[in-house]
């Protein structure tokens, strides 16, 4: 089976190939493209296929990926529960540490952190200013596409798409 790519260059090797003046060889060639663009319609429209297989694998994919990623989280909070449940128990009845087989269950002091009650009461020297900056790619496209010259940017083409309807 001849990939896609190889029909591709057959088929200009073909289109490059002269007929001259001999009317047998350019019917046999004329024929000959022919079957090759039927070849390249034939394989190409077999790789849309298998590519529109692909988005839909990955798409399952993805609805799988979400679909565990929420089970986790479930399962990391029942975890996290579990844990609290321990703990206030180990708190209510006065214990520390538990020594069993398979391990040592030990409830520890919390440690140290900043409970911020109003943060409109805090100084300035206590607060962070975070900001981002990005181009704004819609209004340099607008003013390119207007002819207008944007320093550090220029009008170009993207990647080529392809379209099946």
């Amino acid at each position: 089976m001849q990939t896609l790519y190889d029909l591709a260059a057959e088929h200009q090797q073909l289109v490059n190939m002269a007929a001259d003046n001999d009317e047998d060889f350019a019917a046999a060639l004329a024929d000959t493209l022919d079957a090759n663009d039927q070849q390249i319609d034939d394989k190409i429209e077999a790789t849309v296929i298998v590519a529109r297989q692909l988005e839909s694998d990955a798409e399952a994919c993805k609805a799988e990926a979400k679909r565990l990623s929420e089970r986790a989280k479930i399962l990391e909070r029942n975890a996290g529960a579990c844990k609290e449940r321990v703990v206030w128990c180990m708190e209510n009845i006065g214990k520390k540490s538990i020594k069993r087989p398979l391990f040592t269950i030990t409830r520890q002091a919390g440690r140290p952190i900043a409970a911020i009650d109003s943060v409109d009461d805090l100084p300035d020297d206590y607060l962070v200013t975070k900001t981002t900056t990005a181009p704004d790619k819609k209004l340099i496209l607008e003013r390119l596409k207007a002819g207008e010259g944007v320093p550090g940017c220029h009008l170009d083409n993207g990647k080529p798409s392809l379209r099946v309807s």
